[in-house]
C-alpha cells in the first residue's frame, strides 16, 4: 500500500500577468517628463513671486473634511462669475443684476452698453487668464465678457449702495442684499479684481467707487474696529476681492506695550478646570497676526476682538480655502490664527470668558454653539506652526514660574472685583488704626523733674 506521506508534493506558484510593454512606456515617459520638470523649476519663492492666483474651485480636500461646512462654499443668492452661472436656482438673481448693471451705467452717465462692454471685450484676453481654462471653456469671448460685464456692473452698484444705505433705490429688500453681501466673499464667487478697476476706471468719479469697495469691506471685517484703512493699498494688484478682504485682516499697526489698551490676562494655556484663565477688553486693531503675550506679573495676552455671527464661518472658511489654492503664496495666516483661537476655546466657559471681556461678541447663539463652532472649523486644518511660537512660549514660561502664577492667582481670586479691593483696603486701615489706637493707649513713662 502507498504510503501518500512519500510522494512528491506539487507546489502551484502563481506567475504575475505579463505587463503589457505599451504600459511600461508610458510611465517611463510620464516619470522622465517629471524629472525634466524638477531640474528646471526654479525655487519655489521665486516661480510665486508677483504671481496671482486663479479663481478657482475650493480644494476637494478642504471639502471632504469641511462636510458640515459645504453650504458655506455655495452662494445662497446669487453666482457672479462663470463657476455657478446658469444653475437654476439663480435664474431669478439674473434678471436683478442686469437691473442693478444698468443702474452702474446711468448713475455714470452711459445710456447703453455699447462703450462699457467693449471696455471689457478689449480686456478680455487677460480676463480669460484669471480662472483655469477648463473651468471657462464653454464660454466664447463675447458671452465670457458680457457675463463678466453684467456681473461686474451689478458688484460695484451693489457694494456703493448698501455702504450709502440707499436699499429703496434698489427696490431689493434689505435682507436680500445681506445674503447677497456674503455671496461676494466665496471664492468661487469672485469676479477678476482687473475687472473692477476697469469698469472703475469708466466711472465719472472713480475715486468714490473705490473708496466705497473699501468701507464695504471694512464694514464686513470680522474683527468689528472701526478705524481708517489708511494701511490698505488701493493700487494693489490683488487677484479678486476675497484677496483685498484678507488682506485688510492681515494688515494695521503693531500694539505696543505702553499703549492705553487693557491687555487680557492668562493665567493658564489647557486644562480650565484646573487653571483659571481670564481676559481683559479687546485690542484696537483688526490685524489677526497681531496676537503678543507679556510676560509681567499679572501677564497679558493681546488678542484682536472678533464678532461672532452667521457670517463668520463662511467668511473664514472661504478665506482658508484661498489660502489651501495651490498658485497662492502665503504663509496661512488665517488659518493660523483659528487653529491659535480653538487653542484658547475648549468649552462654553472659555467662551463665556472671551464674551464677558468683550474679545468676543456673541450674535450667534448659546457659548456652547459658539465653541462647537470654532472646534469644527479648526479641525483638520493644518496652521503654520512657527506663527504663534513666541506666544506659546512665553505662557509656557509664565505658567511654569511659580512666583508670577501664584501672584496672578491670588489677584484674581481676591482682588478682580473693586468691592474685594475695597474690602482688603478696609480690612488693612481698619488693623492700621486698631494698632495706633492701642500704641496711644499704653502708659506712657514720663520723666521726673
Amino acid at each position: 500500500m502507498t504510503n501518500h506521506q512519500d510522494q512528491p508534493r506539487h507546489t502551484i506558484i502563481q506567475m504575475p500577468e505579463a505587463v503589457p510593454w505599451d504600459f511600461i512606456e508610458e510611465k517611463r515617459d510620464a516619470f522622465k517628463s517629471a524629472l525634466y520638470e524638477v531640474q528646471n523649476q526654479g525655487p519655489l519663492q521665486g516661480s510665486w513671486q508677483g504671481a496671482k492666483p486663479l479663481i478657482q474651485r475650493v480644494s476637494p480636500l478642504l471639502l471632504n473634511t469641511k462636510a458640515d461646512f459645504k453650504k458655506c462654499f455655495e452662494p445662497r443668492l446669487v453666482a457672479f462669475g462663470p463657476l455657478h452661472h446658469g444653475k437654476p436656482e439663480f435664474m431669478r438673481s439674473e434678471q436683478v443684476k442686469l437691473k442693478f448693471a444698468a443702474r452702474f451705467a446711468l448713475d455714470n452717465g452711459y445710456t447703453d452698453d455699447q462703450e462699457l462692454f467693449y471696455r471689457v471685450m478689449a480686456e478680455i484676453g487677460d480676463l480669460r487668464k484669471c480662472y483655469n481654462p477648463e473651468d471657462i471653456a464653454a464660454y466664447n469671448d463675447e458671452r465670457l465678457a458680457w457675463m463678466l460685464f453684467v456681473d461686474g456692473c451689478a458688484v460695484l452698484c451693489a457694494v456703493r449702495y448698501v455702504v450709502e444705505g440707499k436699499f429703496d433705490e434698489l427696490n431689493t429688500k434689505a435682507d436680500l442684499l445681506v445674503f447677497a453681501q456674503l455671496d461676494l466673499f466665496l471664492l468661487e464667487n469672485q469676479l477678476p479684481y482687473k475687472l473692477l478697476k476697469i469698469l472703475i476706471g469708466s466711472a465719472k468719479d472713480p475715486k468714490v467707487w473705490e473708496q466705497s469697495i473699501t468701507e464695504f469691506i471694512a464694514q464686513n471685517l470680522m474683527t468689528n474696529i472701526e478705524q481708517e484703512s489708511k494701511h490698505v493699498d488701493d493700487n494693489k494688484d490683488y487677484a479678486h476681492l476675497l484677496e483685498r478682504f484678507r488682506d485688510q485682516l492681515l494688515t494695521g499697526d503693531k500694539m505696543k506695550r505702553d499703549s492705553s489698551v487693557m491687555g487680557r490676562k492668562l493665567l493658564s494655556w489647557g486644562d480650565s478646570r484646573k487653571h483659571r484663565r481670564t481676559f481683559r477688553g479687546p485690542s484696537t486693531t483688526n490685524n489677526l497676526k497681531n496676537i503678543s503675550f507679556y510676560c509681567n506679573y499679572l501677564g497679558k495676552l493681546m488678542i484682536p476682538r472678533l464678532l461672532v455671527d452667521d457670517s463668520m464661518a463662511s467668511k473664514f472658511l472661504n478665506l482658508v480655502a484661498l489660502e489651501m489654492c495651490p498658485d497662492f503664496k502665503n504663509k496661512f495666516e488665517v488659518t493660523s490664527y483659528l487653529c491659535f483661537m480653538d487653542s484658547l476655546i475648549g468649552s462654553a466657559d472659555d467662551v463665556k470668558e472671551l464674551r464677558v471681556s468683550g474679545v468676543l461678541l456673541n450674535y450667534l447663539g448659546s457659548d456652547e454653539e459658539v465653541a462647537e463652532l470654532f472646534n469644527k472649523m479648526s479641525r483638520d486644518l493644518v496652521p503654520d506652526q512657527k506663527r504663534y511660537f513666541k506666544v506659546t512660549e512665553d505662557i509656557h514660561k509664565y505658567r511654569t514660574n511659580p512666583w508670577t502664577a501664584a501672584l496672578a492667582k491670588a489677584f484674581y481670586t481676591h482682588f478682580e472685583r473693586p468691592w474685594t479691593f475695597f474690602a482688603f483696603m478696609g480690612a488693612i486701615m481698619g488693623l492700621l488704626f486698631s494698632a495706633i489706637q492701642a500704641y496711644f493707649s499704653l502708659p506712657q513713662n514720663k520723666s521726673s523733674p
